[in-house]
């Protein structure tokens, strides 16, 4: 997700984490933890140390497994969508990931390619799906072909107190 940085944290301690963050200038981070080999919890951690969302992760595809065959390189993010009348945790989301990627959440219904103009960026797509989940898509915003990754959630939990 640009105009994030991706580094492995092995075996750093939260304080060492926050300081990394703190040191970088970033909103926040996104910790992906594993769970039987696959992505299980997506937290985000906050400069403060606080973890403001908690996201359960039912499945993830990457973006080698969405689109195999096509290498595309994303510099930008183009838009964050959701439907209207999306649910509270699909919104909630959404607000979230806006503040901390400084894109404002649209509410369309449909995606529209926008040609030329689009290479090289990424419509990022919150969707509800059965059951309260929520489904988020990566979107190329040069013909709208979803590119992935393709991650389901289960769940959220909020916690604006940092407690």
């Amino acid at each position: 997700m640009p105009p994030s940085q991706r580094f492995n944290r092995g075996n750093m301690g939260m304080e060492e984490l926050v300081q990394r963050v703190l040191s970088s200038g970033a909103k926040a981070a996104l910790i992906v933890t594993l769970h039987k080999g696959n992505p299980g919890v997506l937290r985000v951690i906050y400069p403060d140390g606080s973890e403001r969302v908690r996201l359960k992760i039912e499945s993830a595809a990457l973006r080698r497994e969405v689109l195999p065959r096509r290498k595309i390189r994303i510099e930008r993010i183009n838009s964050l969508t959701i439907p209207p009348a999306a649910s509270l945790q699909t919104s909630r989301l959404a607000d979230q990931l806006g503040e901390i990627l400084d894109v404002p959440v649209e509410e369309i219904h449909h995606l529209q390619s926008m040609g030329p103009d689009g290479r090289g960026a990424v419509d990022i797509r919150l969707t509800d799906l059965y059951g309260g989940r929520t489904l988020w898509t990566h979107h190329y915003a040069e013909d709208g072909v979803e590119i992935g990754p393709r991650i389901r959630i289960a769940a959220a939990r909020w916690n604006y107190d940092g407690g």
